[in-house]
């Protein structure tokens, strides 16, 4: 599965995973039949340090060659590095998506992965296979076995801010880009599944912004939820371009009165 990568994209989707990109790719490819679509993706250099103002920096690289602002969308991870870039060029971005991101942002499931760690003891083998089961609800254990190869490199090969002893805490603080955030009610990894968790973000958010729920999904709700979340994103793009072209018309209003 793949979709043509625009070389002027409206919308750029942020990857930090290369072996967790495939789940993106549903979702990237339903929106750019309608929207110039590109994939920036981050690779981690095992030889280097992970620090997330590098891959901020490579971003923005990367969006200075594009031709105006765009959408960013981001999941996990690669939501939190979206988020970091926004506020921190706010400019460059026309709307920030977030796909299971909770209100500490940096909250992914390697974090929760560690926590299991230290609660239970097993083997990272058997670890990784319990972590799939929880992302992503299957039973079957050769589909469970191949899921935790993939988090396993993840895991080892990622950009990923948080280790064993040392998890990383990111509050969100005010943006000045329209938000939408978006999870799934029965995402373990974002404040154990429930309503409640995601609710938080409703002190954080602005009259612009928007959050959605998915009934079901867990964690990679994009992936298997990739329709209902194409239209959400969808909708929450309309309402911004609807809210400017009004804007427009009431300056040009007032221009003609004074």
């Amino acid at each position: 599965m793949t979709f043509k990568q625009s070389a002027s994209p409206q919308v750029v989707g942020i990857c930090t995973s290369q072996s967790l990109r495939r789940f993106d790719l549903q979702l990237l490819r339903s929106l750019s039949r309608q929207y110039e679509i590109a994939q920036w993706e981050y690779c981690q250099n095992p030889d280097e340090a992970i620090d997330l103002n590098t891959a901020i920096a490579s971003l923005h690289e990367y969006l200075q060659t594009c031709k105006g602002s765009v959408h960013l969308v981001g999941h996990g991870i690669a939501g939190l590095v979206g988020w970091l870039y926004a506020k921190q060029y706010p400019e460059q971005v026309r709307s920030l998506t977030l796909l299971s991101v909770g209100v500490n942002l940096a909250t992914s499931w390697h974090s929760h992965y560690y926590e299991q760690r230290q609660l239970i003891g097993c083997s990272r083998e058997t670890m990784l296979m319990r972590t799939a089961f929880y992302l992503f609800g299957y039973r079957d254990r050769e589909m469970l076995s191949w899921l935790a190869n993939l988090l396993k490199q993840d895991l080892d090969n990622s950009l990923v801010p948080h280790s064993l002893y040392a998890p990383t805490y990111i509050a969100p603080t005010p943006i000045a880009v329209p938000m939408l955030v978006c999870g799934a009610l029965d995402d373990y990894v974002i404040g154990g599944g429930g309503e409640n968790a995601y609710q938080k973000w409703r002190l954080h958010l602005k009259d612009s912004d928007r959050l959605w729920l998915s009934n079901q999904g867990k964690h990679f709700f994009h992936y298997s939820q990739w329709q209902a979340v194409s239209n959400q994103i969808r909708s929450f793009w309309n309402s911004l371009a609807l809210n400017h072209a009004i804007s427009i018309n009431q300056q040009i209003e007032l221009r003609r009165n004074s």
